[in-house]
């Protein structure tokens, strides 16, 4: 990594996201009520780094100041499932997509909703073999782990972890998704806002009529968001 030395002027400073490889998949699925959507995000969650780069003035070329290792994600599938379909049915629909998934390094890690009916619908799909985090979606701003299989999650920190993904540009959405317009038009009345005290809140989010894609993206990308990071950062080549 380059050193700046103090007093020569910056005249270029970017931040870019390397390409990185394919590290596995992290799927949220947004199980709703019987009059509700029920919708599933499958994000292929690629292993990368985000450096930022500087250019002195009456230097050639710019070299790297900051670099970290992070995860950025590119939306493979998000589907709407249609009113009325059955938990099982999904159940068996979320053990195919995820058996049809192309071999990565990391298996697929599947985070589902269980605030309200999701409880038992969680149950099921375990005795379907379905391994699983139940996330159980609450007020507050503190997360807890109550074991490996369980997390509680504010609305808030799932919020601001899809918030801060598409900041850095680590959010991809790709026209292959079959509800991809669908999740654009709702994210667009998603934004995170600051109340006076400091604290994130949502704004125009399950507050909706259709918010489910949404909802199953944040809990993808949370939940790419608690993949252990290797302690060294990853060399990749770039070009200045």
């Amino acid at each position: 990594m380059g050193v700046i030395s103090p007093g020569h002027k910056v005249v270029e400073d970017r931040r870019v996201i390397t390409e990185g490889h394919l590290d596995g998949y992290s799927i949220g699925l947004d199980l709703g009520k019987s009059q509700d959507f029920t919708a599933i995000c499958v994000a292929e969650v690629f292993l990368c780094e985000r450096q930022r780069w500087q250019k002195l003035q009456f230097e050639p070329l710019a070299q790297i100041v900051q670099r970290r290792v992070t995860w950025r994600y590119r939306i493979r599938n998000v589907h709407r499932y249609p009113r009325g379909t059955s938990y099982p049915d999904i159940a068996r629909s979320v053990r195919n997509v995820m058996g049809q998934l192309p071999a990565a390094p990391v298996p697929p890690a599947l985070f589902v909703d269980r605030t309200g009916v999701g409880a038992p619908v969680v149950d099921t799909m375990r005795e379907m073999g379905l391994a699983l985090v139940g996330v159980s979606i609450t007020g507050g701003a503190k997360v807890n782990k109550p074991n490996p299989r369980e997390a509680n999650v504010p609305k808030s920190v799932l919020a601001s972890a899809l918030d801060i993904a598409f900041a850095e540009d680590r959010l991809e959405l790709t026209s292959q998704a079959s509800a991809s317009e669908a999740l654009k038009s709702e994210l667009q009345g998603f934004r995170v806002k600051k109340t006076a005290h400091g604290n994130e809140t949502m704004e125009a989010w399950r507050e909706g009529i259709h918010d489910d894609l949404v909802l199953a993206t944040a809990l993808a990308v949370w939940g790419g968001e608690q993949r252990i990071r290797p302690r060294q950062p990853v060399q990749w080549s770039m070009g200045r």
